[in-house]
């Protein structure tokens, strides 16, 4: 702090007994970095499928704004009927994998891609309060 230059219009007596602050070098590890080059595929194949899983969080909440949807889904959800909750979630028809979690204050809803292998691009995670 005492021994930053530009605190100062010229150099105070002390400022030469004291090394030099870290914070005004570059790290060793930055100096001859060499990154990537840049392609944008994989984040425009990201992009599209965000999109088709947005829509489809969009409909999950369409449907469960009925009150007697809502209603099947919370009593299966607290019985611990997870095959049937699995059920009534893919009715929505949805074009993504979801998979559907629930507490006795939340649910939660993650979307995916429906893909034949390899890791997922993308997540979207919807989670919603139902209870304290």
């Amino acid at each position: 702090m005492y021994n930053d230059p530009s605190l100062y219009p010229y150099a105070p007596l002390h400022y030469y007994a004291y090394p030099p602050h870290p914070y005004h070098y570059a790290p060793y590890w930055a100096w001859d970095r060499d990154y990537p080059p840049v392609a944008t595929n994989q984040l425009s194949n990201s992009i599209a499928l965000s999109d088709i899983m947005l829509k489809d969080a969009a409909l999950i909440l369409s449907k469960l704004h009925d009150p007697v949807v809502a209603k099947q889904l919370m009593s299966n959800a607290q019985s611990g009927n997870q095959k049937e909750v699995d059920h009534i979630v893919h009715a929505f028809g949805s074009k993504s994998d979801v998979v559907t979690t629930y507490t006795p204050s939340t649910v939660q809803f993650s979307l995916g891609p429906k893909t034949t292998g390899g890791a997922p691009c993308c997540q979207l995670i919807l989670s919603l309060k139902w209870g304290k």
